[in-house]
């Protein structure tokens, strides 16, 4: 049994969690989040909480993998339709810039082409500042801040993961996609004219 699958659910005021079709719905003032739900796991909204469990009938692996994966869904369901979730993003790079267009992201991330990138709905930019700074391994570095929000967390993970794609940052000055409270291992540049030839 899942340790974590039997912890309780704190419900905010204003959200409501039911389950129908084999889909569990979670709806509050940031939005709604739709997810599959297994027709072998039980909810129960008590009060103020959730609550998950196995069904009697049920005795399998899969079960008891997906009951504290489930209940983590749930979870991050929840803090998403009543706070949300920001992430922020440094690009890093001499001519680097960003541009927001409605739904579309005009990135110029040092390539031969610009990189156009249409967010998905859940999705928002909050803001983009062609002269802002970030804390990136320990150092504060200024480039293009973009800082993104949305009360689906794994829509927002994919989008930037994408967006960390088109320019990975590089080990020795961090340049590319730098992605807030991402640890890069910096490398120490070659030190030249040592040693003679």
């Amino acid at each position: 049994m899942s340790k974590i699958g039997k912890r309780p659910i704190e419900l905010p005021k204003g959200v409501t969690v039911t389950v129908k079709d084999g889909k569990v719905e979670v709806k509050g003032a940031k939005g709604t989040i739709t997810r599959p739900f297994p027709a072998y796991l039980s909810l129960e909204v008590k009060g103020t909480e959730v609550q998950l469990g196995i069904k009697n009938d049920v005795a399998s692996q899969e079960a008891s993998l997906m009951y504290g994966t489930s209940r983590a869904h749930i979870a991050n369901a929840i803090v998403g339709v009543s706070t949300g979730y920001k992430a922020k993003l440094l690009l890093l790079g001499t001519g680097y810039k960003a541009e927001q267009k409605g739904q579309t992201l005009n990135l110029s991330l040092g390539l031969s082409h610009p990189v156009v990138f249409t967010l998905p709905a859940e999705i928002k930019v909050k803001e983009i500042n062609q002269k802002g700074s970030m804390q990136v391994s320990g150092k504060n570095e200024q480039g293009v801040t973009v800082e993104l929000e949305s009360h689906d967390k794994e829509a927002l993970g994919q989008a930037v993961a994408k967006l960390q794609s088109f320019r990975p940052p590089e080990p020795y000055k961090g340049k590319g996609v730098n992605v807030e409270g991402q640890k890069i291992i910096r490398k120490a540049g070659k030190a030249g004219g040592k040693g003679g030839k």
